[in-house]
C-alpha cells in the first residue's frame, strides 16, 4: 500500500514539475514576443521618422543671381608684408584651405602661413574672397583687381575692419571663376536642419567630358539674406548653427569646373543629409553680373 502512495505522490510532483515548467516556458516565450512586438513596433517608428524627414526636410531654391564671371586664368598673390613684401604665395580659379592655402601650388613646400598676411594683389577682371579661419569662415573680405594693402582689406571685410583688424588673419582663400548667389528656403513642413547637412551640386559639360562642382553650404560660404549668422551677427553659417522655416539665406556658389556659356542649362541639386534632394535646371540666358538666372526679364 505505501509503494502506491510513494509511486501516486511521485507522479503527483513530477507532473507539478512539468506543469511549472511549462509555465515558465509560456512566460520566457511571452517575454520573447512582447520584446519582438517592441523592436518591431520601435522599427516602424524609426522608419517612419527617417521616411518622414526623407519627404519633409527639403530646401528649395528660390532665386539665382550671377554675381562674378571671372576668367579661368584668373590668379591672385598673397603677401606677408605691407608693400608687398615678405613670402609670397599665388592662387588660382579655386578653393584654398587648410593644406592647399599653405601650399597652393601642391609641390610640398609651404609658401604661405595662417594667420600672417597683409596685402594681396589680384589679376584685373578677377575677384577673390579672403576669410578669417581655415574653413572659409569667421570674417571675409571680397576684392577685386588690383594692388591690395591691408587698409583696402579692412575697408571691404565683413564685418568692417574684421571687428579690429585684418592684418596677419587670413587663413583660406576663393580665387573665383563663375559665381552665383543662390537664395534658399527650408520647404513647408521641414525640421530644423544643421547648415553642414545642407549641399549643392552642378553638373556640366567641362571640355568635352561631364563636370561638376559640389560643396556644402557651410564651405561655400552661407548666410542669412541680409548677411548675418542665425545669431545675428554679420558672419557667415557655422557648421552647428540650424536653420528653421521662414529663414531664406543666400549661397556664394563658386563653380571651378563648370564654366557656363549663354544658352546652357546646368542642372543643379541641393541635397539635405537624412533628407530629400530637390531637382533644379539653370537656364543661362546671361551671364551678366546681377542677372537672375532663374528667371527670364
Amino acid at each position: 500500500m505505501s509503494t502506491c502512495k510513494t509511486t501516486s505522490g511521485s507522479i503527483g510532483i513530477g507532473a507539478m514539475i512539468v506543469f511549472i515548467a511549462l509555465i515558465l516556458v509560456a512566460a520566457v516565450a511571452s517575454t520573447i514576443i512582447i520584446k519582438t512586438i517592441e523592436d518591431l513596433q520601435q522599427s516602424a517608428e524609426n522608419t517612419s521618422s527617417d521616411t518622414k524627414n526623407e519627404l519633409s526636410n527639403k530646401v528649395l531654391l528660390e532665386s539665382a543671381y550671377i554675381t562674378f564671371a571671372g576668367s579661368a586664368g584668373c590668379t591672385a598673390t598673397l603677401y606677408q608684408h605691407s608693400g608687398f613684401g615678405g613670402w609670397s604665395a599665388t592662387y588660382t580659379v579655386g578653393d584654398f584651405d587648410g593644406t592647399s592655402f599653405l601650399d597652393p601650388n601642391d609641390d610640398g613646400l609651404n609658401e604661405a602661413i595662417s594667420n600672417d598676411a597683409t596685402t594681396i594683389k589680384v589679376d584685373e577682371g578677377c575677384e577673390i574672397i579672403m576669410y578669417d579661419g581655415p574653413d572659409f569662415s569667421g570674417w571675409s573680405a571680397r576684392l577685386g583687381g588690383g594692388d591690395h594693402e591691408l587698409a583696402d582689406i579692412n575697408a571691404n571685410s565683413r564685418p568692417i575692419n574684421c571687428g579690429g583688424s585684418c592684418n596677419d588673419q587670413i587663413s583660406s582663400i576663393k580665387v573665383l571663376g563663375f559665381e552665383v548667389e543662390m537664395h534658399m528656403k527650408l520647404a513647408a513642413g521641414s525640421n530644423s536642419i544643421y547648415a553642414s547637412d545642407i549641399s549643392w551640386t552642378a553638373t556640366c559639360d567641362a571640355s568635352g567630358s561631364a563636370g561638376y562642382d559640389a560643396e556644402d553650404i557651410v564651405f561655400s560660404g552661407s548666410s542669412l539674406i541680409d548677411g548675418t549668422n542665425t545669431a545675428g551677427i554679420e558672419n557667415n553659417f557655422i557648421s552647428s548653427e540650424t536653420i528653421e522655416i521662414g529663414m531664406m539665406f543666400k549661397v556664394e556658389t563658386s563653380f571651378k569646373s563648370c564654366s557656363p556659356e549663354d544658352g546652357d542649362n546646368i542642372p543643379f541639386t541641393i541635397h539635405v543629409n537624412g533628407g530629400a534632394t530637390t531637382y533644379n535646371t539653370l537656364p543661362i540666358r546671361s551671364i551678366d553680373i546681377g542677372t537672375n538666372i532663374l528667371f527670364s526679364a
